[in-house]
C-alpha cells in the first residue's frame, strides 16, 4: 500500500512537469503569434508618450536654471516663464546663426557628391585590386558594395518623402513639447516633494529609495548627454576648421548626435569625416581620424565622468543587444532611448529582483 502511494505521487509530479512543459510551449507560441501585434502596439505607444518623454527630458535640463532663477524671483510660475522663454530664445537664436551656414554647406555637399562618389569610388576599386585572389562577385570592389547596399536599402528608395512624412507627423511637438515643459517645471517641485511625503507616510521606504536613484540616474543623463553634444559641436567645428577640412560644421553635428548613441556611436560618427578626408589625401584622413579619437577619448574619460555619469554601468555585450533590439523596432529614436530604458531596467532589477532569494 506505501509503496502504491508512492509509485501514485511520482505519476502525479510526472504529469505535473508534462503539464507545465505543455503550457510553457503554449505560451511561447501564443507570445510568438500575439509578437507583430505587440510590436505594433508598443510602437503606438511609443508615438502616444514621445512628447512627454521629450518634455520631461527637457524639464530635466531646465531644472537647476529654475531653482537658480527662483533666487531672484520669489515666484516658480514667473521664473519658468522667464527661463523657458530664454532658453527657446537661445535655441531660435542658435539657428537663426547656424541654418545659414549649415545649409550652405549641406548645399555645397550635394553639389558636389557626384565628384565625392567618383573618387570614393576609384579608391574603393583600388584597395579591390589587392584581393585579385577571391572569385569577382566576392571582391570589394565599388560595383559589389553597391548592390549589397541597394539590396539592403531597397526599402528606403523614397526616403526624401518618408523624411518629408515624418516632419509633417511630428511638426505639432513643437507646439506640444514647449507647453507640456512648462507645466512639468511648474509642479516639478511639488510632485516630487508631495510623491515623497506620501511614500513616507505609507512606510513604502524601498519605493521610494527606487524611485529617487531612479530619477538621479536620468537626470545625470540626459542632462550631461545634452551639455556634452553641445561641447562635441564647439570643439570638433573648431578643430575641422583648424584642419581645413570642409563641412565642418555639418560633420560635428553628426559626430554630437551620433556621441549619444552608447558604444557604437563614436565610430559611426567619425566614418563620414574620416571618409571624406580620405578622399581629399591618406594624411588629411589620420590627422581628422587622430583628432576625432583624441576627443571621444577626452570625452569618455574626463569630460563625460566631471559632467556627469552618461554612461550605463552594463556590460558592453548587454548595452549593444539592447542597441540593437531598439534600433530594430524603433529606428533612430530606439538607439537613442536604448541606454535610458536599460538603466531603468537595471535599476529596477536592482531593488525588484525576482530571482534574487529573500533572506528571512
Amino acid at each position: 500500500m506505501i509503496l502504491l502511494k508512492k509509485g501514485e505521487t511520482m505519476i502525479n509530479e510526472s504529469i505535473k512537469k508534462l503539464i507545465f512543459i505543455l503550457l510553457l510551449i503554449l505560451l511561447l507560441y501564443l507570445t510568438y503569434l500575439a509578437l507583430p501585434f505587440a510590436i505594433l502596439l508598443l510602437k503606438f505607444i511609443f508615438k502616444l508618450i514621445l512628447p512627454f518623454i521629450f518634455s520631461f527630458g527637457v524639464a530635466f535640463i531646465l531644472q537647476p536654471v529654475v531653482a537658480f532663477t527662483m533666487r531672484f524671483v520669489k515666484r516658480r510660475g514667473i521664473a519658468v516663464l522667464l527661463v523657458v522663454t530664454a532658453f527657446l530664445g537661445l535655441i531660435a537664436l542658435m539657428v537663426y546663426l547656424i541654418t545659414p551656414h549649415l545649409v550652405r554647406e549641406v548645399r555645397v555637399l550635394l553639389s558636389r557628391l557626384p565628384e565625392i562618389l567618383k573618387e570614393i569610388e576609384e579608391m574603393i576599386d583600388r584597395f579591390a585590386e589587392r584581393f585579385d585572389f577571391l572569385p569577382v562577385d566576392w571582391r570589394p570592389t565599388f560595383q559589389n558594395i553597391n548592390l549589397f547596399l541597394e539590396e539592403r536599402l531597397k526599402n528606403f528608395t523614397n526616403l526624401p518623402n518618408l523624411i518629408l512624412d515624418k516632419f509633417i507627423a511630428y511638426s505639432g511637438l513643437i507646439v506640444v513639447i514647449p507647453m507640456t515643459t512648462i507645466y512639468f517645471l511648474i509642479d516639478y517641485e511639488r510632485i516630487l516633494c508631495g510623491f515623497r511625503n506620501y511614500l513616507v507616510a505609507k512606510n513604502k521606504l524601498h519605493l521610494k529609495n527606487y524611485l529617487g536613484e531612479l530619477h538621479q540616474t536620468l537626470a545625470s543623463y540626459v542632462r550631461g548627454a545634452f551639455l556634452v553634444m553641445v561641447i562635441l559641436i564647439i570643439v570638433c567645428t573648431l578643430i575641422f576648421m583648424f584642419l581645413n577640412l570642409d563641412f565642418a560644421l555639418f560633420f560635428a553635428i553628426i559626430i554630437a548626435v551620433t556621441n549619444v548613441i552608447p558604444y557604437l556611436g563614436p565610430y559611426l560618427g567619425a566614418v563620414f569625416p574620416v571618409l571624406y578626408a580620405l578622399i581629399i589625401s591618406p594624411s588629411k584622413a589620420l590627422a581628422v581620424g587622430l583628432a576625432i579619437f583624441l576627443v571621444q577619448q577626452v570625452e569618455s574619460n574626463f569630460l563625460s565622468p566631471y559632467i556627469s555619469s552618461k554612461r550605463i554601468k552594463v556590460h558592453p555585450l548587454i548595452g549593444i543587444f539592447f542597441l540593437l533590439l531598439f534600433g530594430n523596432l524603433f529606428g533612430l529614436l530606439g538607439l537613442l532611448f536604448a541606454t535610458p530604458t536599460l538603466a531603468i531596467l537595471r535599476i529596477t532589477l536592482k531593488y525588484y529582483n525576482p530571482f534574487r532569494k529573500k533572506t528571512v
